[in-house]
């Protein structure tokens, strides 16, 4: 099971039963779903089932076989590793454009990664066995449509890897904070020095520091682990250029089909 070992982190690791709602009449918020052609989407409509996520619960767990794939709603999740000294960070993040359970498209039934809900909400969920038997094993939309979801996602890890590198921890802050407005469809979402520090594998108060400094230029607010993005323009300033690249290229991935991912 994951164990978080940052000295700050207590990240729930238990597994629960989330509470499932019916679907009688499927809408999806999810866009990978959304934009499959009405025929394909109803036939994945009796593999699944709304549930409801909660903050820090784990999804997929690293080395673990997976039990269900998760496409997200409102949901939005941290893919996270561990170092070699124990400490842990996060290497990508996934909203309504994405799916958990990447690996099982490539016929691996375990985790490479540990995934957890950093903004809680809604997602579609499928039983392991149903998403080989309807998507992996059937040449479709579905399974060319998530291919090319998770060449993107892959394409986000690897950048994330180089920003880790090459950035200091501002820049990558602010990148951070981008990518999670972009999924959490908001201005404003729940998000503590705490959680963060731990995502992007720093010291909390390394993290109290930059964001006392972007307050005072105006840049965010935030208040009982709470965040407000008060000038956009001016965070997306400070951030590095992964941001920009993580952003086109998951229009250029999608483009040549015309599908659109991510709100404008």
């Amino acid at each position: 099971m994951f164990v978080e070992t940052h000295p700050s982190a207590d990240f729930d690791t238990q597994r629960v039963s989330p509470h499932v709602a019916s679907i009688g009449q499927l809408v999806p918020g999810n866009r990978l779903l959304a934009n499959l052609p009405p025929g394909e989407r109803q036939r994945l409509v009796p593999y699944l089932e709304t549930v409801s996520l909660r903050f820090r619960q784990v999804l997929v767990e690293f080395d673990t076989r997976i039990e269900y794939v998760y496409f997200l709603d409102t949901a939005v999740t941290s893919t996270v590793v561990r170092t070699p000294n124990g400490e842990t960070i996060e290497v990508g993040i996934m909203g309504a454009e994405g799916f958990v359970g990447l690996s099982l498209l490539f016929g691996i039934q375990r985790s490479n990664a540990t995934v957890l809900v950093q903004i809680p909400g809604r997602a579609l969920r499928m039983r392991t066995d149903d998403f080989s038997k309807q998507i992996v094993n059937v040449s479709g939309p579905a399974r060319e449509q998530l291919l090319r979801y998770a060449n993107y996602f892959q394409v986000m890890v690897q950048q994330h890897a180089v920003c880790n590198v090459a950035h200091n921890v501002e820049e990558r802050m602010c990148r951070w904070i981008l990518l999670t407005q972009d999924r959490a469809g908001s201005d404003a979402f729940a998000l503590t020095h705490e959680y963060l520090s731990v995502m992007l594998g720093v010291r909390r108060a390394t993290v109290t520091t930059i964001a006392r400094a972007l307050k005072e230029r105006g840049v965010i607010a935030y208040t009982r682990g709470r965040l407000v993005v008060a000038n956009r323009i001016a965070l997306e300033e400070c951030s590095c250029e992964c941001y920009g690249l993580i952003k086109e290229q998951m229009a250029r991935t999608f483009r040549e089909n015309g599908v659109t991912l991510m709100p404008a």
